[in-house]
């Protein structure tokens, strides 16, 4: 059975004001909102004084996070348009990256769909860091998401509350960053 990832999801205001991209688009984005968000662009790139939204500075500081784990590890955070590694190393980055072995959480959706994830690997790890406690998190988001308005009462509070903490902490992360100019 193929494992689902919850991601951080987009407010109601991020969903009504933002188009929805296509993958590639977002890994882009996603490495431009890190550079951005660090104070990393070079000179050339035009900068605004346009603040991220809630949902993209979550994102930047995960992409952070992630990034650092994998670079502790010897391994090179995989980038949209990079040449791909050999097969062994791309076993390896994914490895880091989500888990190895059996996924020690597990949610199944009224649907009959289960969805899991890994405790172990680095995007874990940035979830456990943003979120305060990645099981409550992986539970709350994956009905959430799921569901929608159907999610019972204490799972869309539970994600709100989560939500709130991962952004304070991801506003940290990233000035952190900022103030000590690194970007890994």
């Amino acid at each position: 059975m193929r494992t689902l990832l919850p991601m951080p999801a987009a407010t109601p205001e991020d969903r009504r004001r933002e188009p929805i991209p296509s993958h590639r688009t977002v890994a882009v984005a996603a490495a431009l909102l890190t550079a951005l968000a660090l104070g990393v662009l070079p000179a050339c790139v035009p900068r605004k004084a346009t603040p991220l939204s809630a949902t993209d500075t979550v994102k930047a500081a995960q992409l952070l996070l992630t990034d650092r784990c994998l670079t502790r590890q010897g391994l090179t955070p995989p980038r949209p348009g990079q040449k791909p590694p050999g097969r062994q190393e791309q076993r390896r980055v994914s490895d880091a990256l989500f888990g190895a072995g059996r996924a020690e959480l597990s949610l199944t959706l009224p649907s009959g769909h289960e969805v899991r994830q890994h405790t172990d690997g680095c995007l874990a790890r940035a979830q456990q860091r943003l979120y305060g406690d990645q099981a409550r998190w992986f539970h709350a988001s994956t009905t959430v998401n799921n569901l929608k308005s159907r999610a019972p009462v204490g799972e869309r509070t539970a994600y709100r509350e989560l939500r709130a903490h991962a952004l304070r902490t991801a506003r940290s992360v990233l000035r952190s960053a900022q103030e000590k100019g690194t970007s890994r």
